[in-house]
């Protein structure tokens, strides 16, 4: 049984998604890992070092695989719980596990395991101590948290260094800007590389400072060649998350002032993850899976608010959509 979201229509019940999330998920891991997509794990150029190592020591690939698919469920799981704490949709749903999962598991450019898997997880915590942070600037421990979250996430992968700007902007947006708070912040950040410069004094070895930060200054913007169904996919999410985007702000006193910032703060944080995504062509993947994080959020809360018969049905075509292109894409590449 399903039940009445704000319009009286029934939407479907939670505890029935849980299953149906985690099958669709596990079925289409399973289709990348017969279809052996991306094994071996060959570190780029643009990789940490601390990515480099932990490739060498994943040396099978159902290892890959299940350590990819655990730290997706994790993220998923922890974007649920934070929707679930913070009241991000009125109604209590499944719909944002289920479409972080989506939109994970049916593009193979993410499988098995990327340096933002870890990275993405970090972002998420960081996301939920900056949420949490909301008009409260005395409480700099949040602060600290979501900087410490984020230095930890840079070891693996250098760019959700320019999310911290974002994060900055998100404590004045939800008014828990403070000096200490943002001084508590900087301190976040400084521990890991403090800790980090240390190791490298010890090992006699800085290549993490010097191979590893140029990077973010290597801007190359993302072409269109690859074929066409990648950008089916990645046409498809901005249609959904420009509707979502829409109806939050045509629909804005149908929810409570704290949803509505933390609402518009998601979506100023997808446009930002998306820029991102074009400014860096050899690491558009990983912006991919940041915007995936907010935009599994937005589309779940227009999808909940709005369910009726006409956007049931464009819920299970998005379903279809994203299946059938995966199916497509390792089709074509076997």
């Amino acid at each position: 049984m399903g039940k009445k979201g704000e319009y009286g229509k029934r939407f479907p019940s939670s505890k029935r998604f849980y299953g149906v999330a985690v099958l669709l998920s596990i079925l289409c891991w399973g289709i990348g890992y017969f279809g052996n997509v991306g094994f071996p794990i060959l570190p780029d150029a643009y990789d940490t070092p601390v990515w480099k190592t932990c490739c060498t020591w994943i040396a099978d690939k159902e290892t890959a695989y299940l350590i990819g698919l655990l730290l997706m469920f994790g993220a998923a799981f922890l974007i649920h719980r934070m929707d679930y704490v913070l009241g991000l949709i009125r109604e209590k749903t499944i719909f944002p596990f289920l479409f972080f999962s989506l939109f994970i598991s049916t593009n193979p450019d993410f499988f098995p395991l990327k340096s933002t898997s870890i990275g993405a997880f970090c972002l998420v915590l960081g996301l939920y101590e900056l949420f949490r942070s909301y008009h409260t600037p005395e409480l700099r421990s949040f602060a600290f948290n979501w900087g410490f979250l984020m230095g930890i996430g840079s070891l693996f992968w250098i760019h959700i260094v320019w999310f911290v700007p974002l994060f900055w902007f998100g404590m004045y947006h939800l008014r828990s800007l403070g000096v200490r708070s943002f001084l508590a912040s900087v301190f976040g950040l400084a521990a890991v590389y403090w800790c980090l410069l240390a190791w490298c004094v010890w090992q006699k070895d800085f290549t993490f400072f010097t191979a590893t930060f140029p990077l973010l200054v290597q801007f190359k913007l993302v072409g269109v060649a690859g074929g066409i169904w990648p950008w089916i996919t990645v046409f498809y999410s901005a249609f959904l998350t420009l509707l979502a985007a829409v109806n939050i702000f045509t629909q804005e006193y149908a929810d409570s002032l704290r949803t509505r910032e933390n609402l518009s703060f998601l979506v100023l944080f997808t446009i930002w993850a998306s820029l991102l995504y074009f400014l860096y062509e050899y690491a558009s993947e990983e912006f991919m899976i940041t915007a995936c994080i907010s935009a599994s959020i937005l589309v779940a809360h227009f999808f909940t608010v709005r369910w009726n018969k006409w956007v049931g049905g464009l819920f299970y075509f998005t379903i279809g959509v994203f299946v059938s292109v995966l199916f497509l894409r390792v089709w074509n590449n076997l």
